[in-house]
């Protein structure tokens, strides 16, 4: 029996020889499978494995295991692979979900979200700022009580609050280091609350500012 999903591809590890495994963020939660043969030359589905994906995935039940047998590319987001700050920022958007989202059953709003985050990270004019607002939303989808941040940087919180409004009103006389900041303040309430650690973090700040 075959089952056709839209999804992002978020993870997508080499298997084997030729195989993967994909991780795939749906309005239904995670879905994991194999692909066999996609890292061949000729692969017909190759496309459907490459990170960021967005598209149609049809699977069938192998055993003990999903297994890719068809489907369609409805996007690939692929000036991010040709921009180093637009790829850094759709990477901590697709850690942000794996992490926070990863055992949820039901998302649909979040995938939304991270298909309205990475459109405008990958076509817009302000990439952090898009990357700031999916995390801002992410964070209070989950509760993480970030207001403590007006405590002791009420600069950085009224930016948060503004972005979480919506990416134009928020970054109205930002700069890219407020911008980080503001992220960066967002992902250490993740941090202290929830154990999650954005990795990726340290790798767009040395892609923005060299250090």
């Amino acid at each position: 029996m075959e089952e056709t999903i839209k999804g992002i591809v978020i993870r997508s590890t080499d298997y084997g020889e030729k195989d993967k495994i994909v991780d795939v963020f749906s309005p239904t939660g995670m879905v994991t499978f194999s692909a066999k043969g996609v890292r061949g030359a000729s692969a017909k589905l190759k496309s459907l494995t490459a990170l960021l994906t967005y598209g149609e995935f049809t699977l069938r039940q192998g055993r003990g295991k999903k297994v890719l047998s068809g489907g369609e590319v409805v996007e690939n987001f692929f000036p991010c692979w040709t921009d180093p700050k637009r790829y850094s920022c759709a990477m901590i958007c697709l850690e942000t979900v794996e992490k926070l989202f990863k055992r949820e059953e039901e998302t649909k709003d979040e995938f939304v979200m991270l298909l309205k985050a990475l459109g405008e990270i990958t076509y817009g004019e302000n990439a952090l700022a898009a990357c700031d607002w999916f995390v801002v939303r992410c964070a209070e989808r989950t509760g993480c009580e970030y207001q403590s941040i007006a405590e002791f940087d009420p600069d950085t919180y009224q930016l948060i609050s503004a972005i979480a409004d919506g990416t134009e009103k928020g970054v109205v006389g930002a700069t890219e280091g407020d911008l980080f900041s503001a992220l960066r303040s967002i992902a250490l309430c993740l941090n202290g609350e929830f154990g999650v650690r954005l990795r990726s973090l340290r790798e767009a700040e040395r892609i923005f500012f060299g250090f």
